[in-house]
């Protein structure tokens, strides 16, 4: 069972996190907890060892829940080895937490047309693929958009063409940097054809090969 604190934080008993103590990390599942006063995790161990843990030794703990990745500080407010290995943990005051893609996503400058369904089937618009990814693009546009609206988009990439390809408005946004193309969406693909997942895979495995060699480092003479 699941529990989504006042603040954000998920917590669902059973859950695997990793301890980091004086610089050291272990692995760890949350046995308990209550809100604004402490967390009980497992006593963690070296090769079935007992690590001796002082109280009031600092404590960071990390763990990803529906895709979140969530990380906190903390000290260790009490531990028990009898009869059960247990660690009892301050509740944490904040806690930083970012979405995990699902996909990399690699930096575009392309151009596409696209048009939203429901509205004038001959009416097509044009942008610019900024970013994109097999599960998705960010573009920028001019054309007004809604999250929810469902549009197909096409652009040409150096292994073929995406044609017809839908996608729906996850996030619009304001592009104060642009006149000629206010907006910034995030776009996520509906299913992809065999033949557009395989155009896509080609992009990302080109550009990722990219990466590594302007990742590599110079050699002097």
């Amino acid at each position: 069972m699941k529990t989504v604190t006042k603040t954000g934080l998920h917590l669902s008993l059973g859950k695997k996190a990793r301890a980091t103590l004086r610089g050291e990390k272990y692995q760890v599942a949350l046995r308990g907890w209550v809100e604004d006063e402490y967390l009980i995790v497992d006593y963690p161990h070296f090769q079935g060892d007992i690590v001796k843990i002082a109280p009031l030794t600092g404590c960071s703990l990390s763990f990803t829940s529906d895709g979140i990745y969530f990380d906190f500080k903390t000290l260790v407010l009490h531990t028990v080895v009898h009869p059960v290995r247990l660690m009892v943990l301050e509740y944490p005051k904040s806690f930083t937490s970012y979405k995990l893609r699902k996909n990399n996503r690699h930096k575009a400058n392309f151009p596409f047309s696209f048009s939203v369904e429901g509205g004038a089937s001959e009416t097509a618009f044009t942008g610019t693929i900024r970013d994109l990814s097999l599960s998705g693009a960010l573009i920028t546009h001019s054309q007004r958009l809604t999250k929810g609206d469902d549009i197909r988009l096409n652009v040409n990439l150096a292994f073929g063409e995406l044609s017809d390809v839908k996608a729906q408005v996850r996030n619009v946004r304001k592009n104060p940097g642009s006149k000629s193309e206010p907006f910034v969406t995030g776009l996520e693909f509906s299913k992809l054809s065999p033949g557009h997942d395989k155009i896509l895979r080609q992009f990302m495995g080109t550009r990722m090969g990219e990466r590594r060699r302007d990742g590599r480092p110079r050699s002097s003479r």
